[in-house]
């Protein structure tokens, strides 16, 4: 066993058992005579829920986060390649994109009894933007031994220092040539213009023939119009994206206020269900009271009742008695 294989054992078990697998784990490998590697297993961090949640999808859904990851390839090399009608149709299907892989890894958690919070399930969704956007965020999603969430712009590199444990040169992203088409370059450099023809000396006028262009610089010119043409439907692209971006933005805020909201309420309406079934239960009791209490009742009104005829019936055989007395006096 190596740093490694332990990180992969450590990072597939739910949060409520990873100290114990990670104990164990360094237990493991000092029994094997291999301490420092114990030492190094029990420095591996607790992932944070988030992340947890991501390294759950790659190892019992991977298909989740390939998808992830093949969307954020075409995403990129649409933008590299300058191709504004692919990069705007991918621009607007990405947040359907986010918000399928996001709910699978809620699912997913709850699943496996650790059910995430709001500010998780936005850590997940911020972590898959982040992979889309960066090649190197996205091999670090599949390696499904995250700790931390991921963060980009999609202009800059997303910044992965301590972001996966145990990470190895294997953890480095593989090229995308095999998953896109190659680079372009956005702009041809143009080639340079021929020299003019000097005239010849039998000419009858002394002036300079024009410049002539050739079929290169008629191709190259062409090149350069078409790569203005395609820079500027990019930018064009961008800023839409980047507007339709910010209302996505602030459309997942309302999104996860209104979900939390959903949540207060169904918290809410568990606590009165749980009263309703406390009270049905002490209904319940006090209605078994109340039939034992009846029928003892009815039984000592019909007691009475005896009662009350005997009291008679003595009472007037004690009249008589006084009667005959009353007589013989």
């Amino acid at each position: 066993m190596d740093l490694r294989d332990a990180a992969n054992e450590l990072y597939a078990v739910t949060p409520r058992e990873f100290t114990a697998e990670r104990a164990g784990l360094a237990r493991r490998a000092k029994d094997a005579d291999q301490k420092d590697l114990a030492k190094e297993i029990g420095g591996l961090p607790k992932p944070a829920a988030g992340a947890w949640a991501i390294n759950m999808l790659a190892v019992h859904k991977p298909e989740v986060i390939d998808g992830v990851v093949r969307f954020g390839v075409s995403l990129r090399t649409a933008q590299e390649d300058g191709d504004a009608e692919a990069f705007r149709e991918l621009g607007q299907q990405r947040q359907s994109q986010l918000t399928a892989a996001v709910h699978a890894a809620k699912d997913l958690a709850s699943e496996l009894g650790a059910p995430l919070s709001a500010a998780a399930a936005s850590d997940v969704e911020q972590t898959f933007r982040a992979a889309m956007a960066d090649a190197g965020a996205a091999a670090a999603v599949k390696t499904g031994r995250l700790v931390r969430g991921l963060s980009g712009s999609g202009f800059e590199a997303v910044d992965l220092t301590g972001a996966i444990a145990a990470a190895g040169p294997d953890d480095e992203p593989a090229t995308e040539a095999g998953n896109a088409p190659a680079k372009r370059s956005a702009k041809t450099k143009p080639a340079p213009l021929s020299k003019n023809v000097a005239p010849s000396r039998d000419a009858p006028s002394k002036e300079k023939a024009p410049p002539q262009k050739s079929s290169q610089d008629e191709a190259t010119s062409l090149a350069d119009r078409r790569a203005a043409k395609q820079k500027a439907a990019l930018e064009e692209a961008r800023r839409e994206f980047e507007a339709a971006d910010q209302t996505a933005k602030e459309a997942e805020a309302a999104a996860s206020a209104a979900w939390d909201t959903v949540n207060d309420f169904a918290e809410r309406r568990a606590n009165l269900k749980s009263g309703i079934e406390d009270l049905k239960k002490r209904l319940a009791t006090l209605e078994a009271e109340l039939i034992g209490i009846t029928r003892d009742a009815e039984s000592a009104e019909s007691d009475k009742k005896r009662a009350v005829r005997a009291a008679t019936q003595q009472r007037r055989a004690a009249d008589q008695a006084q009667r005959r007395v009353d007589r013989l006096s």
